[in-house]
């Protein structure tokens, strides 16, 4: 005897609805795949939304073109140092405040997706140049404007001495990246250790503010 149609449903799993955020975070899960396995130019929405399921309409309703995926997902680190930056108290803590920012910044940029997504912007962006533009907009700028407040703040308190806090936050930046950072990108099985970390935050630390401070004493 036939089935009916109702009975032949209620055999079938019951669908989750996913959350607006679970949705965005699948997404963009699967663009970070997509993008890593094909190259930014070979990827393509129809390829995220067969991975991530859906409707192109949602990815494009979210994040408007293949553009705005990659930005999303370099924002995703941006948006992690953001929150630690205003975490750090604007106090006499300075030095612990610069090793947790460290810290924070080194553990992110030297994660195996976040690696691998900065290798494929090098490159991709020779062929795509919008694609290096977007990288440098919503990470590398953003996390400098977070850190160019934070030591105009310590400035303002006295803490520091600076005339440039955005030139400031960048030589800070660049100067916690340094050889261990090159050395990982170049290559992933050159994962710093732990001590080696403390190390070159320390002598960064030290170094900046043996600088900084001086100026603010002579001041």
């Amino acid at each position: 005897m036939a089935r009916t149609a109702t009975a032949r449903a209620a055999d079938r799993p019951a669908r989750t609805r996913c959350s607006p955020e679970d949705r965005r975070k699948a997404i963009l899960a699967a663009a970070q795949k997509v993008f890593l396995e094909r190259g930014y130019a070979n990827a393509s929405i129809d390829a995220v939304v067969e991975l991530a399921g859906g409707s192109k309409a949602t990815v494009y309703q979210q994040f408007g073109n293949k553009e705005g995926l990659l930005g999303a997902l370099v924002a995703e680190g941006a948006e992690e140092l953001a929150h630690l930056v205003h975490e750090l108290p604007l106090d006499g803590a300075l030095e612990e405040s610069l090793r947790a920012f460290g810290r924070g910044y080194l553990n992110l940029i030297m994660r195996p997706d976040r690696l691998a997504l900065f290798r494929l912007t090098i490159g991709e962006s020779g062929r795509v140049p919008e694609i290096g533009d977007v990288f440098y907009r919503t990470g590398p700028q953003t996390v400098a404007k977070y850190m160019t407040e934070f030591f105009r703040g310590v400035a303002a308190a006295g803490l520091i001495a600076t005339t440039d806090p955005e030139r400031t936050a960048h030589q800070f930046i660049h100067s916690l990246r340094g050889d261990l950072y090159l050395q990982n990108l170049l290559n992933p099985t050159r994962r710093p250790t732990e001590s080696e970390l403390n190390r070159h935050i320390d002598f960064v630390v030290e170094t900046f503010l043996a600088g900084a401070r001086k100026k603010a004493s002579i001041g």
